[in-house]
């Protein structure tokens, strides 16, 4: 017995050793949660308009066109209670403005809960947060086939191949004019994945969640005389016809709260059924494109200095 404890001792030696050796190289492959981290950790302190959210604010903010120092650190799928860590991790000397999405799928949905909660291994992994107790969501190893992170290794390492999906300042590139979708088809999809069953259990976990990151972000900002502002994106009318009624007024009386009882730090930019936007202006039902996200960081960033003003 002691002799095969041994030699299963010498077995598994080498296998442990090429296992961690490649969740360290595949580690070190950058990606886009990666190099906003190590952004934020070198420039949080020169941020003045930070924006957090989903892929609304992902592919829908370009700090390029931003009047001030912009960041977009929103991502994929990214729920209110990550924006509240994001925004607890790092040091802003000189943050103005916290933009965070008051959207449709907002209140009710989270990332551990969600279809794509996969991703969660990735604020684990690159933001160094603590989420959960799967070890799966700790490594990239346990995601995936092997062979498929070793092929990823060999891209990168070897014939320097990585393919970068973000600007130097958050924004999301994918999602370019002209849009290749049924854009009113996409957009009854997307309401319908994004419309829950508000009465359930999780459902309701998940809003005193959503709930509590809300106010949390919102008492740090007005302890530090940081304006919030509350951004409804815009999406199409198909979207918008198709959104469950209740789940949207529920949602919004939540922002609707905040801003009565925060009236001087609370401030709400609604573009959800606005007239500037048209069907080209979008890559899908609830997602702008490239030429929808200029026109949109335009008019929220002008709107800014006269929120702050007022």
């Amino acid at each position: 017995m002691k002799k095969l404890l041994k030699n299963l001792v010498y077995f598994m030696i080498p296998v442990v050793a090429v296992l961690v050796t490649i969740e360290y190289m595949a580690e070190k492959i950058p990606n886009e949660y990666s190099v906003k981290n190590d952004y934020l950790k070198k420039n949080s302190g020169k941020v003045e308009v930070l924006y957090l959210g989903n892929s609304h604010v992902y592919f829908g903010i370009n700090p390029d066109y931003a009047l001030h120092q912009s960041y977009n650190a929103s991502y994929i799928s990214q729920s209110l209670d990550l924006d509240q860590m994001i925004l607890d991790k790092y040091h802003w000397k000189n943050l103005k403005y916290i933009v965070i999405p008051a959207d449709y799928v907002s209140m009710y949905y989270t990332l551990e809960t969600a279809n794509e909660k996969w991703r969660v291994k990735n604020y684990n992994i690159y933001y160094h947060f603590w989420i959960g107790h799967d070890l799966a969501n700790y490594a990239e190893i346990f995601n995936g086939k092997i062979q498929d992170q070793i092929k990823k290794i060999e891209n990168y390492y070897v014939h320097d191949k990585y393919s970068r999906l973000s600007t130097e300042l958050g924004f999301g590139t994918s999602y370019q004019s002209p849009s290749p979708f049924d854009i009113n088809k996409t957009a009854k999809v997307a309401a319908g994945r994004h419309t829950f069953d508000i009465q359930s259990e999780e459902y309701q976990n998940n809003f005193e969640i959503n709930k509590e990151a809300l106010n949390r972000i919102v008492r740090i900002a007005e302890e530090k005389k940081i304006r919030v502002i509350f951004l409804s994106s815009p999406v199409t009318l198909k979207y918008y016809q198709n959104c469950n009624r209740t789940q949207l007024a529920r949602t919004m009386k939540v922002y609707d709260d905040l801003l009565k009882k925060y009236p001087e730090t609370c401030s709400h930019i609604d573009f959800m059924q606005s007239s500037y936007f048209n069907i080209t202006d979008f890559y899908d039902g609830d997602h702008l494109n490239n030429i929808g996200a200029e026109k949109l960081t335009k008019l929220v960033e002008q709107k800014l200095p006269k929120i702050i003003n007022h």
